[in-house]
């Protein structure tokens, strides 16, 4: 065989290969990002909850929500400020804070303000507001919600709600159907760093060190 012929051969099996990885790398990536993504069915529920981050995309949805009935009033938790927004917020360059963001988005689209409840508790890391929101509805003997976040965090808040036990509050998780930007997700550094996140934060659940993720 000559040397050229053993080059084409070569050239032809590495073509070969870098196209089935290609077709292979694909369908494996698309599987990893759906893979977080829950979308419980719509029941009618006690509240929607809106889980705090993704300012105004998850607002929306639960707007969606709220005037299609499924439920007669939005929960709101009490995000944690990062300094920077406490430091804005202190000289009058930033407005509102993050709850007050996400109030004030509900109510541009659509719901009104007695229909909302603003808890006051101050929380870092979902694990702490989910097990806020868990505890304000069984004081308020609530026994559904519907729970709205972006759709690479449904797998975790569902993992997080369920993991020490629901409390007897059935949770139906949903994520927004808006702010997902177009294209392949692994094209998008924003969408990568999310849904790598989502990982890291499902792994540090499984092996008991969540408490340092958001």
């Amino acid at each position: 065989m000559t040397k050229a012929r053993r080059a084409t051969i070569v050239a032809l099996s590495l073509l070969a290969f870098a196209l089935l990885a290609w077709a292979v790398h694909a369908p494996v990536l698309r599987w990893l990002a759906s893979n977080l993504s829950i979308e419980d069915a719509l029941a009618e529920a006690d509240a929607i909850v809106v889980v705090a981050g993704g300012t105004p995309f998850r607002e929306r949805a639960a707007a969606d929500l709220y005037r299609q009935g499924w439920a007669p009033r939005v929960l709101i938790s009490r995000p944690t400020n990062p300094d920077t927004v406490e430091a804005l917020v202190a000289l009058g360059v930033r407005p509102l804070d993050l709850q007050a963001e996400s109030q004030q988005a509900l109510l541009r689209f659509g719901v009104p303000a007695g229909a909302l409840v603003m808890l006051t508790e101050p929380v870092r890391i979902t694990e702490d507001e989910l097990a806020v929101v868990k505890r304000e509805a069984q004081a308020r003997g609530w026994r559904r919600l519907i729970v709205v976040s972006t759709p690479e965090h449904t797998r975790r808040v569902k993992t997080i709600w369920y993991r020490g036990g629901s409390g007897d509050v059935e949770a139906i998780v949903r994520g927004t159907p808006y702010g997902t930007p177009e294209g392949p997700w692994w094209r998008s550094r924003r969408q990568a760093e999310a849904v790598l996140h989502e990982y890291l934060g499902l792994t540090a659940i499984y092996l008991g060190i969540s408490t340092w993720m958001h």
